[in-house]
């Protein structure tokens, strides 16, 4: 398991949302100022429990909003392919190792434990799809 597979879940376990403990353990590993990092993890709390009906997984939207902010572009710039990229690999990692990319499907019950592991399994595919690039 990786750093920020653990991290992930340490977070997660501590009382944070799914996607804070990914966005979180981001801006940990990236060295982010705090106020990026507060800002950033005010918008990854909207995606928690699948945005709040249990959709898209909340750990892989922190995932996917932690690639915007690497890989993102200011307005009029040209889009960086390697977002594109990331995102559909971390995605089909997610899929093939989890069953689902949905929050309804992989949280059985209300069990943090559960989870949990879900967060460090999304942390851990995360980092070794970045891994080039952090």
């Amino acid at each position: 398991m990786s750093d920020m597979a653990q991290t992930a879940e340490e977070i997660y376990l501590s009382g944070a949302s799914c996607a804070e403990a990914i966005w979180l353990t981001y801006a940990h590993k990236t060295g982010m100022c705090s106020q990026e990092a507060v800002f950033g993890n005010r918008l990854a709390v909207g995606f928690s429990s699948g945005a709040g009906v249990e959709d898209l997984c909340g750990a892989l939207a922190g995932a996917i909003l932690a690639l915007g902010h690497k890989f993102g572009r200011e307005p009029g710039e040209q889009r960086n392919p390697k977002l594109k990229t990331y995102c559909q690999q971390l995605c089909q990692q997610a899929e093939q190792q989890l069953g689902s990319l949905h929050c309804r499907d992989l949280r059985i019950s209300q069990e943090r434990g559960k989870c949990g592991s879900v967060v460090r399994k999304v942390a851990q595919i995360f980092d070794e799809v970045i891994a080039a690039d952090l």
